[in-house]
């Protein structure tokens, strides 16, 4: 047989099989972690220091959802006085304020509107 190999048969596949065949990685869907209820769901961006103290950063993106009913000692978004902010809900005595994690307390008004529940949040390196 002239321009074959001896021994070598084509055509069929020797050997033992690849340890990752039949293994097929899936991609990571940020959208199924991260949002539950995609109609009530939004992202927010922080733009100040304010939460330092509770691990979250200018530039921090926060995961907000306006379905969720919040409760004591949960990130939330209130509006207050006109602005939009991130603070810690704290309900003791029946009273619930609103902190930074520092000592600024914003107790709620009748105009402090809870906007949403903050479910996750990450930061973009550059």
């Amino acid at each position: 047989m002239k321009g074959m190999a001896h021994g070598i048969k084509t055509g069929k596949t020797t050997g033992f099989a690849s340890p990752s065949q039949g293994y097929e990685e899936t991609n990571i869907d940020l959208n199924e972690i991260l949002i539950k209820t995609p109609s009530s769901t939004y992202l927010f961006k922080l733009d100040s220091e304010d939460l330092s103290r509770l691990e979250l950063s200018k530039g921090s993106v926060l995961v907000v959802d306006r379905s969720k009913t919040p409760v004591h000692n949960q990130l939330v978004i209130i509006r207050h006085e006109g602005h939009f902010l991130c603070r810690l809900m704290v309900k003791n005595k029946g009273k619930t304020t609103f902190t930074n994690g520092i000592d600024e307390i914003v107790p709620i008004q009748e105009e402090t509107e809870i906007i949403g529940v903050v479910t996750a949040s990450f930061k973009e390196y550059q």
